[in-house]
């Protein structure tokens, strides 16, 4: 099962809040995604969580997310982000709840997964990450026009 795509997200900036990741902007969280969902995409054969990158300029991006976390400009995100809750959402009746969504402590697979991403990558600033990102034979690169999908297949069949 895919996690909702802010889950993922929070775990890492969770890490990163307790100094696990330095400077953990919006670029830099957004390619930590892309790690992140490529290699669980190889090694499970299943998607991390249930959104999808788009071809952007500076490398690949999760437009939902980007929304959520781009008041953050080039600065360290310095919280977790909370959406609200559209169960039972009535518009008479104005009670809305916020909710956090994480990744659950004992899912041991997924959070080693995302501590082994923060051991390879976690550490390089965001601009390295998306010259990374940029390289022959990464699925940025093999995905021909900017602002398309880079869809799962080529995320699996590109990391290496």
């Amino acid at each position: 099962m895919a996690y909702p795509t802010v889950a993922v997200a929070n775990a890492f900036i969770s890490r990163a809040l307790g100094g696990l990741i330095p400077d953990l902007s919006p670029m830099k969280l957004q390619k930590l995604m892309f790690y992140a969902q490529s290699w669980h995409l190889k090694i499970y054969n299943e998607p991390l969580f249930d959104d999808f990158f788009a071809k952007w300029q500076y490398g690949p991006v999760i437009p939902s997310l980007y929304h959520e976390i781009k008041s953050y400009g080039a600065n360290p995100i310095n919280h977790l982000i909370s959406t609200i809750d559209g169960n039972g959402w009535n518009p008479s009746n104005l009670n809305v709840q916020f909710v956090t969504p994480v990744v659950p402590a004992n899912d041991f697979r997924t959070n080693q997964l995302i501590d082994k991403i923060i051991s390879v990558y976690g550490n390089l600033r965001a601009t390295q990450l998306s010259a990374l990102t940029h390289m022959d034979g990464t699925a940025w690169s093999e995905t021909s026009d900017t602002s398309a999908v880079i869809d799962n297949d080529t995320l699996k069949r590109c990391i290496k």
